[in-house]
Formats: structure tokens, C-alpha cells, sequence
């Protein structure tokens, strides 16, 4: 088994992707570590224990990070998530925990532990990974591949006409990470940048079918209810900027990538974050001239198999005989 570690800032598609990974098989899921972005780091972390609880993993434990940017907050997206950042789903309040380990000593930990086998996938800005790397220089050495799920390289940005959210929300952490996972000896790193995630859609039509496929499962009317209701505030507000609607599974699919990576095509190239421009900050640089790099920019998808092999991911959690998810103490 695969063991894993999410990073991630609990909005929508985050919950989405942590309930993938719950369902692989071939996954452990060590812990989930959060960071502010999408929501405040408290929601985050509410967020995460919530949907692991309605997996069935609470015991799966939850380590708060950075509760703002290296340089200071610069707000959240709501707009996009919702004030509760998982749109019109409502949870339970999860059970109390016992008090967690900082995100940088539970990960840097692991790390140890599992050298060379570890996979992490960052799905929300880098400022916990930034902090690792500054604590431990040779963490990317450590892990096995780390994944990101940040950048837009041939197609513009989602919060600014240059940046995507993610590296955005934190340029200065971003630049740190990919100049540390750039050096020799580095684990393979992959960027999932907009130009593969914005062709990878979830539409209404998609889990209103997995609702009906799941109706008899164990856990399929709270999955699937859940789902429907998290993608619904998504997908009024693509309706409202005259969208489809239709869900960009930015984070799933780099769960999905982490765990197989033949979903995407990369090149391997230099890459960079503007921290200064006026009009660029945040924006992820990808030297095309041909230069050497150590990057693995993702730049085409297998889009249709990942929407089936999500579809089927969630089947699974929701309890089908023949294919159930991870055991406890795997």
C-alpha cells in the first residue's frame, strides 16, 4: 500500500479528493495536514475531520498548519466554496479530538518513517510544505512523488488574469517549494495546473446517476447527498457567470495522479512564481526554450478515464461488496 498524505485547505473539491483517496484500495492514508486558503484554518480542519468522518475514518488523524500566508493574510475564496467552504452540505459536528501535531512535525515525521515511500499531494497553497522544506532541506529527498495541484502554464489564471488560487494565495511559499523540489536528488514532482484540471468536469447529470447507483449501499445516500448538495452552490454560481454546470475537479485529480500518474502527460521543465509583478504576482513561469528541468509540468489528461475512475472511487466508498475501502490499521 501507497502510503499517502493530503495537504489540503478543505473546500469543495478538496473534500472531494480526500473521499477518493479514502476509497483506493491500494492507498494508506497516514493523516491529512491543513493549511488556510479556500477557508480560515479553523474550518479547514473542521472541514477535513468532518468528511473523513462521514467516510467512516475518523480515527485518521487531522494536523493544523499555517493559519495565514508566509507574508500575511490575503483573504479566502468563499465566493467559489461558500462560507462553510463545503457549499450547501452540511455535516455533523465532528467528535472532539485529541490535541494534534502541528502539520510540519507530522508530515517531516512521516517523512522519516517512510523514506522514500511517501507520497504527498498538496491540493492547497504551500505554505505548510514551505515550512517543512525550510525546517528539513531535504525533504524532497525524502518522499517517493509529490504532487501539487497549482499553476496555469498555457491558459490564463482563476483569480487573476495570471495566477491560479492556489500558488496565489501564497506566492513566496511556492516559489521556495519548487526551487527545493527542483535540485538533484529531488523526489518526482508534478504540477496539475489549470490546463489539465479545467477538463476534467463533474456534471449534475454525473451524481444524480452515482446517487441512483449508490441508493442501496451502506453509505451511498450520505456520500451521495453530500456531494450533490457540496457541488450544488458550484454549480449556481457557474450558472450565474454564464457556465456550464459542471464541477472542475481540480483536486481530485491530483489525488488521482499521486496514486497514477499515467492519467496526465508531463514535461519536465524549469518553473518559477512571480512574487513582484503588479499584475502577474503569483503567476507559475514554465521555461518552453528547451532548458533542463526537474518539474513535471502536467499538460494533457485522460480526462474521460479519471471521471470514470472517480465515479467508481465513490461507488466503492459507499460500500459495494466486491470492492470496499481501505481497512482500519492498514
Amino acid at each position: 500500500m501507497i502510503p499517502l498524505i493530503l495537504d489540503v485547505d478543505t473546500g469543495i473539491d478538496d473534500a472531494f479528493g480526500l473521499l477518493y483517496a479514502l476509497s483506493r484500495p491500494d492507498a494508506r492514508l497516514l493523516g491529512v495536514s491543513a493549511v488556510a486558503g479556500n477557508v480560515n484554518l479553523a474550518k479547514a480542519v473542521r472541514n477535513t475531520r468532518a468528511v473523513l468522518a462521514l467516510a467512516g475514518r475518523p480515527d485518521i488523524p487531522v494536523w493544523p498548519g499555517a493559519a495565514a500566508p508566509l507574508l500575511g493574510h490575503v483573504g479566502d475564496a468563499s465566493d467559489i466554496h461558500g462560507d462553510s467552504g463545503l457549499g450547501h452540505a452540511l455535516l455533523p459536528e465532528p467528535a472532539p479530538a485529541p490535541v494534534a501535531a502541528h502539520a510540519v512535525d507530522a508530515f517531516l515525521a512521516a517523512a522519516r518513517d517512510h523514506e522514500g515511500r511517501l507520497v504527498l499531494v498538496a491540493t492547497g497553497p504551500l505554505t505548510n510544505i514551505a515550512l517543512a522544506v525550510a525546517r528539513d532541506p531535504d525533504l524532497p529527498r525524502r518522499l517517493a512523488r509529490f504532487v501539487v495541484m497549482g499553476g496555469a502554464f498555457a491558459v490564463g489564471g482563476n483569480v487573476t488574469a495570471a495566477a491560479e488560487f492556489n500558488i496565489w494565495h501564497d506566492p513566496e511559499a511556492a516559489r521556495i517549494v519548487l526551487r527545493a523540489f527542483s535540485q538533484e536528488g529531488a523526489a518526482p514532482t508534478i504540477l496539475i495546473g489549470l490546463d489539465v484540471t479545467r477538463q476534467c468536469l463533474l456534471s449534475e447529470a454525473d451524481l444524480d446517476a452515482l446517487a441512483a447507483t449508490c441508493a442501496d449501499a451502506p453509505n451511498g445516500p450520505a456520500l451521495t447527498t453530500f456531494l450533490r448538495d457540496a457541488a450544488r452552490h458550484y454549480f449556481d454560481l457557474m450558472q450565474r457567470r454564464g457556465r456550464p454546470r459542471a464541477l472542475v475537479m481540480h483536486d481530485p485529480l491530483a489525488v488521482a495522479v499521486a496514486l497514477d500518474p499515467s492519467l496526465v502527460r508531463t514535461t519536465a521543465l524549469p518553473v518559477d512564481v512571480e512574487t513582484r509583478g503588479e499584475l502577474t504576482r503569483g503567476q507559475t513561469i514554465a521555461d518552453f526554450r528547451g532548458e533542463p528541468g526537474r518539474i513535471g509540468v502536467a499538460l494533457e489528461v485522460e480526462a474521460s478515464r479519471f471521471r470514470a475512475d472517480y465515479l467508481a472511487a465513490i461507488t466503492r466508498l459507499a460500500g459495494e461488496p466486491d470492492c470496499l475501502p481501505q481497512e482500519r490499521g492498514q
